[in-house]
């Protein structure tokens, strides 16, 4: 994708993100809601790095049925709710994406699950097929 980023050198001390993407006009965007760490049989393991590959599995399914690929996400946010698993699950976010999309971590009290220790909300872009 050759999206437009925007780099003030702001993000770049934090992580490996950008400042801001520029969405062109005609690009489809696919908005996709927060994502847990569950399988399709309901498992959610314990362990942060299961979950959040899961979650990552999931968004990437997701993109797949609307014709998508993790190659054009343009922003992620990240949710936990225990701010020691920040590093864990940042380190699984880069097995899935390289590019530096936009991007945030928060730190919850809690998810809709008390089971869930993470939740990836996504958003992509791409130039419709014609």
């Amino acid at each position: 994708m050759s999206l437009q980023t925007i780099d003030q050198g702001i993000a770049t001390r934090i992580g490996h993100y950008a400042d801001a993407v520029v969405i062109p006009a005609g690009y489809q965007q696919i908005l996709v809601s927060a994502t847990p760490g569950i399988d399709s049989d309901g498992e959610i393991s314990a362990d942060i790095t299961r979950q959040t590959e899961q979650a990552w599995e999931n968004v990437t399914k997701i993109l797949g049925a609307a014709g998508a690929t993790v190659a054009d996400i343009v922003s992620v946010r990240h949710w936990l709710t225990k701010e020691s698993d920040i590093g864990p699950a940042l380190a699984v976010r880069t097995r899935y994406i390289s590019h530096r999309p936009a991007s945030a971590v928060a730190v919850v009290s809690e998810l809709e699950h008390a089971e869930f220790l993470v939740a990836l909300e996504v958003v992509a872009a791409q130039l419709p097929e014609e």
